[in-house]
């Protein structure tokens, strides 16, 4: 397959993916920003905490990609063919995966009945407890860019593409090029999902309905397996 043409094709997968990554309600996304920033009134402090997490999630997927780029670097023309086609047939599984069981991969206990917001379980009396303990008044900016690094390492599916095509770019540039532009739409998505809670806080809940995630996920899945099938199509006519 030519090689300019596989890396258009995971630039565009990689913006798209991000976007994705941004807005699903996952253990990966805004999720994980929310509780620091939800009960925040200053605008400034919040776009600062925002900024730090999302500068820690891009450098977290820099760092992947250049070690993932300079690993393919190393690999011989016949390992790299072989690495080729079982990652792109792990890429398609997973996206199979992704279609018929999105929970699956994604599994991060949704649970509106069991978990510490539950209403039958406590009571709000406004002296015994604070709402957000993990609230923006005691958080860092350095904590968060800290933790956004450490999240971005955790493997997610929607990544599966840029781990894929940075084992066979055999360029530490476009592999992070790749993560790069990953990184980039899932700042954007994020932050634009950061200022809706801060502006209208209900729509945490909305975006947390049972059928959102698996919804979000059945598309990345669809993706996944259209590029995991089409580098195993370039594979084999190359």
């Amino acid at each position: 397959m030519n090689t300019d043409t596989l890396f258009l094709v995971a630039l565009q997968s990689g913006l798209f993916l991000g976007l994705i990554h941004g807005i699903n309600p996952c253990g990966h996304s805004w999720v994980v920003l929310a509780p620091f920033v939800a009960g925040d009134s200053s605008g400034r402090r919040v776009s600062v905490l925002t900024a730090s997490f999302i500068t820690g999630t891009t450098l977290g997927c820099l760092a992947i990609g250049l070690a993932l780029g300079l690993l393919s670097t190393g690999l011989p023309d016949s390992v790299r063919a072989v690495t080729d086609v079982v990652t792109a047939g792990i890429i398609v599984l997973l996206g199979l995966i992704l279609l018929v069981r999105p929970q699956l991969l994604h599994n991060h206990d949704h649970c509106h009945c069991g978990h510490e917001h539950c209403h039958s379980d406590h009571k709000h009396d406004r002296n015994d407890h604070a709402h957000s303990p993990l609230s923006a008044r005691r958080s860092t900016a350095w904590g968060l860019a800290i933790l956004g690094f450490v999240n971005m390492i955790v493997p997610c599916p929607t990544v599966a593409i840029m781990y894929s095509y940075a084992l066979e770019s055999g360029s530490a540039f476009r592999s992070m090029a790749v993560f790069g532009i990953y990184a980039l739409s899932t700042g954007v998505a994020l932050a634009g999902v950061i200022y809706a809670i801060f502006k209208v806080a209900g729509i945490m809940r909305r975006l947390q309905r049972p059928w959102v995630e698996p919804a979000i996920m059945r598309t990345a899945g669809l993706l996944t397996v259209a590029f995991g099938t089409y580098t195993l199509y370039g594979d084999f006519i190359s």
